[in-house]
């Protein structure tokens, strides 16, 4: 993405590590807002989100955060509102609704997303065996599998979580099924999503990779993370 913006405002600059999956969530919701940003790389496996010039920006030490001016904001998903409540676009409105009901919806999902992920570590166990020298834990896919149904009963017949439109819950709620299938093998892939909800969760996320940013967002950063976490296995 281009830096700087034709409206006048303040540009968006972005801390942030490609391999991170809280990153891409943000610059996935920068893609579905249209929103041109100046990108600032912190490279986690050199230690960089632990040194002064980026604590200064995040005390927490952690990615991504964002700079807008003077004012600087972490955590993921506070990051994806605060960009949909900065702009008065159309995708905007779509992405993080105004009225508060539906907005409450879109929180609601903003939070399950966090179980989502939750659940899914249980098997892959990502921060363990790369920084941790831990396993995955394939005896655990059942409780993974959890997440499907939780996912599909919100989605029932609809296309996207909340309903017919697309919001940033339907981008973090989504981002955990996509490590996971860049962490395991097919055999696993296709063992996990004959758990009830699968085949609903499989038909929403290639609705949510058919997106014309998805690759550009997200194919570079999961085969990384990949490529680091398959290295680390007995």
């Amino acid at each position: 993405m281009g830096s700087g913006s034709s409206s006048g405002r303040q540009e968006v600059e972005l801390y942030w590590d490609y391999r991170s999956p809280p990153a891409r969530c943000v610059h996935m919701t920068l893609a579905a807002l249209g929103e041109k940003f100046t990108p600032k790389p912190v490279d986690l496996f050199k230690g960089e989100h632990k040194k002064p010039e980026y604590l200064a920006i995040n005390p927490a030490g952690k990615v991504p955060a964002i700079k807008v001016g003077n004012f600087c904001l972490n955590e993921s998903k506070a990051i994806a509102c605060y960009l949909c409540n900065r702009s008065n676009t159309a995708a905007a409105k779509k992405l993080y609704p105004k009225g508060a009901q539906q907005r409450a919806e879109v929180d609601r999902l903003l939070l399950l997303s966090g179980d989502v992920m939750d659940l899914i570590q249980k098997q892959i166990a990502m921060f363990t065996v790369i920084f941790g020298g831990g396993q995955p834990k394939p005896e655990n896919m059942d409780e993974a599998a959890k997440s499907l149904k939780m996912v599909a009963d919100y989605l029932e017949n609809n296309n996207w979580v909340t309903g017919s439109t697309m919001t940033i819950a339907d981008i973090f709620c989504s981002n955990p099924f996509f490590l996971y299938d860049s962490l395991t093998t097919d055999e696993q892939q296709k063992e996990f999503y004959s758990h009830e909800g699968g085949s609903t969760v499989k038909a929403w996320m290639k609705r949510i990779r058919g997106l014309p940013y998805f690759d550009d967002v997200n194919e570079k950063g999961l085969e990384a993370i990949a490529s680091v976490y398959k290295t680390k296995l007995n």
